[in-house]
């Protein structure tokens, strides 16, 4: 299911106390959107999960349904057989006839079994007759080829005679295995017999079984890139019969062609979507072993003997090309081989372990001549198996509803971060809901509304309200960065809605949260509003801003005392006017910023205007603005929401636009056109000084000095800088210290950008 259509409403108390969400139980955490086995809650701790490898199948077959399928005598002890304990038994009765010696144990899906493990108790009497029998799952079909129901086949059966041993061990070399059964061919006197447990050493956990839990999904298409219109994506009924955990069940799309003549070239694909990035190596795809003519119904009976001629597999850990689409890497190929298609029925891609999200299987379903008996690629499941806890898992949480409009002033948070593993967490905020409504029939298939409506009252189920964020929402923040910084999302606001997402570097790393609080409180003031002019400014000039805020009380708001305006350009205040009137007001500097001081706090209404210099180098320079009550501490800190703050202004945003061009550089300066170095203090060297525009993250600048026949002298300078006012230095030495020869050089500034790249000279004469 998608996270947009499972959000919760979520109604907070208010404790008189403090006003916060606490979120430190089991039942806390079970509210919130999770990737179904990709994080797991344990004692109110929020965790990956872990994928195992060379796992027990026995142990978690309950977890599949699966545990002991039948027992022919002593019922009461059957379940000791698969506890886990060596040391409790099941044994037939010794009173009981022949045919009631055995039991059956079901591992709930389909493994990849390496080995079956009998074990008996020591000092007891093992079995010394008997035999051990095992299925996939089979079904036996009649003479029309149809399900026998309620059937079972055996695949495979291995006697023992006159056995001493307490340990029986069968390798099964990866086949698939579901059902073992156990069944003696003779009675003994010796009536000790003990069986303490059966083991069933498999490849590992199956990660694609969980996918529909975590909200992943499979996607079949067939006759891909038809020039025919025949391309047809399958129902979701028929895609999870790959992912079921059951044998029986599986894809064999007819080949609309027939097995006649094909025009072109056909083709299929398979694509999964794990439902979070795992850590994988393996992938495995079951075939069909057993070679019997199918029934009728596509994705339920085989569909023929006839498997891949070739294919490629490809992988994917999420991330998108620039059009949108996921990068795959091609990561195996089967060769093109007429003996594959019936010579091979189980594929297996093996490769070193690595974060995958999707996996990819692209083959072909005709020759361009001929159908593959107008079907291919006979895959029953597929199994796709790593090891350590997931590279990525996401949680979201419930619409939080804080009952009304307030200020959001931190967020906490206790979580174990080892080495290779983090937490990032982001917050988003909205005033308004909107409600979708699902329908479901008697049996509780969802339906459309359409459909609902015309059923009678009498097949009508019920109908889910889902509250999901309205049009006002902000989109998700940046990471929060330390537990108990400055709420970053718009605030005050009603509904507070938060996402996790665990990473992990290292397939043993991952981090364990064990509490998370949302603090907040009434606001400093109801609404804000605020823009800057003018929003356009010259490159590196100083320019003089107003800054206006519109300010709504009600009568719960607190009021402020202080305004921080907060930017990555540097500013001078000038004055601050209320509702026109002027203010004496104390500024102070701050980190990236000002911190404004008023005489009296605001509790009303109002406009307020702050005039203040600027100088900008980098385009769409931020100013935000926060609203503070020095009588509330530091932490309640209110940022001010853009808007149309003053009718009369003409932005509406609290950014400053530069020109639209490519300059990079502008404003080059030099401080002296001549360079003395004999060390008197006076021209020893010279400055070159620019403005270095539209750099945001640090970029290569080289200050390079040529002679006049455009040979390099040398780089005098080679740093990475980012936009502002720029300053480098020569000081007519070569590199290894000596001072050049008197003459005319030149000075060449080069900046890298992200798209392109500046040069700028400059002449200089060396006299000395």
């Amino acid at each position: 299911m998608h996270y947009a259509l499972v959000l919760l409403l979520v109604v907070v108390c208010q404790s008189a106390a403090a006003d916060q969400i606490r979120i430190t139980t089991t039942q806390d955490w079970n509210r919130w959107q999770r990737p179904g086995d990709a994080l797991s809650v344990e004692n109110g701790t929020l965790r990956p999960g872990f994928i195992r490898r060379d796992i027990n199948a026995v142990a978690n077959a309950a977890r599949f349904g699966g545990g002991i399928h039948g027992v022919g005598s002593n019922p009461t002890r059957a379940s000791s057989l698969i506890d886990g304990d060596r040391t409790t038994y099941w044994a037939p009765d010794p009173s009981a006839p022949l045919e009631d010696w055995w039991i059956e144990i079901d591992l709930g899906r389909a493994v990849s079994a390496q080995r079956i493990e009998l074990q008996f108790v020591e000092g007891s009497a093992p079995l010394e007759f008997f035999r051990i029998l095992t299925s996939d799952g089979e079904p036996f079909f009649n003479n029309a080829n149809s399900v026998i129901p309620g059937t079972l086949r055996y695949n495979k059966s291995t006697s023992y005679s006159f056995n001493a041993e307490h340990t029986i061990v069968i390798d099964f070399e990866k086949k698939p295995l579901q059902y073992i059964r156990i069944e003696a061919d003779r009675t003994q006197s010796d009536s000790d017999i003990r069986l303490g447990e059966v083991r069933v050493q498999s490849i590992g956990d199956n990660i694609s079984l969980g996918i529909r839990e975590r909200g992943g999904n499979v996607s079949i298409v067939s006759e891909v890139g038809s020039t025919f219109g025949r391309e047809l994506v399958e129902s979701i009924g028929i895609s999870n019969t790959l992912v079921d955990g059951d044998i029986t069940t599986y894809w064999g799309t007819v080949h609309r062609g027939g097995s006649g003549a094909q025009p072109e070239q056909q083709f299929g694909q398979f694509e999964l979507d794990l439902g979070a990035l795992f850590w994988v190596d393996t992938v495995r795809m079951l075939g069909d072993g057993s070679g019997i003519a199918p029934g009728r119904g596509a994705g339920y009976h085989r569909g023929g003997t006839f498997n891949y001629l070739w294919y490629q597999f490809y992988t994917s850990d999420g991330s998108r090309s620039v059009d949108g689409s996921l990068r795959w890497e091609l990561m195996g190929e089967l060769p093109s081989d007429p003996r594959n298609l019936q010579g091979i029925v189980h594929f297996e891609e093996h490769f070193p372990l690595r974060k995958v999200r999707h996996v990819r299987l692209f083959f072909p379903m005709s020759n361009g001549i001929q159908a593959f008996n107008g079907r291919i690629g006979t895959t029953a499941e597929w199994q796709v198996s790593g090891y350590g806890h997931p590279a990525e898992a996401v949680a979201v949480s419930p619409l939080f509803d804080l009952q009304s409009v307030q200020h959001i002033t931190a967020l906490h948070w206790d979580v174990d971060t080892p080495r290779g593993a983090r937490l990032e967490i982001r917050s988003r905020t909205g005033n308004a809901l909107q409600e979708t409504f699902v329908f479901y029939d008697k049996n509780g298939k969802e339906v459309t509304q359409k459909r609902y409506d015309k059923l009678i009252p009498s097949f009508r189920g019920a109908i889910d309200t889902l509250r999901t964020p309205g049009a006002d929402w902000s989109t998700w923040s940046r990471p929060y960065d330390t537990s108990g910084q400055p709420f970053l999302s718009p605030a005050p606001r009603r509904y507070v809605q938060l996402e996790l997402r665990f990473v992990s570097e290292e397939p043993l790393a991952s981090a364990a949260l064990n509490e998370l609080r949302i603090e907040y409180n009434q606001p400093l003031a109801q609404t804000t509003r605020a823009e800057i002019f003018p929003p356009r400014s010259e490159p590196g000039q100083t320019g003089n801003f107003t800054y206006y805020i519109r300010v709504e009380m009600a009568s719960s708001s607190r009021g402020f005392n202080q305004i921080q305006i907060v930017s990555s350009a540097g500013l001078s205040f000038e004055s601050l006017r209320i509702d026109g009137q002027a203010q004496a007001v104390e500024s102070a500097s701050i980190d990236q910023g000002i911190l404004l001081r008023l005489t009296e706090p605001v509790r009303r209404s109002a406009l307020v205007e702050i005039d203040f210099q600027s100088t900008l180098f980098l385009n769409q320079t931020r100013f935000d603005a926060y609203l503070l009550n020095s009588a509330l501490g530091p932490q309640v800190r209110q940022p001010v929401d853009p808007g149309d703050a003053d009718e009369r202004i003409d932005s509406g945003v609290t950014f400053v636009a530069l020109p639209s061009n490519d300059r990079l550089l502008d404003n080059l300066n030099l401080s002296s056109p001549a360079l003395t170095p004999n060390g008197d203090g006076i021209h020893d060297e010279v400055t070159l000084s620019f403005d270095l525009l539209k750099i945001i993250d640090p970029r290569p600048v080289e200050l390079t000095v040529y002679d006049l026949a455009g040979r390099r002298v040398i780089t005098a300078s080679d740093a990475s800088v980012s936009a502002g006012r720029i300053s480098l230095r020569w000081d007519g030495r070569t590199p290894g210290g000596q001072l050049v020869s008197p003459g005319t050089y030149i000075l060449g500034i080069r900046v890298r950008g992200d798209a392109y790249e500046r040069v700028q000279h400059r002449i200089v004469t060396v006299v000395y």
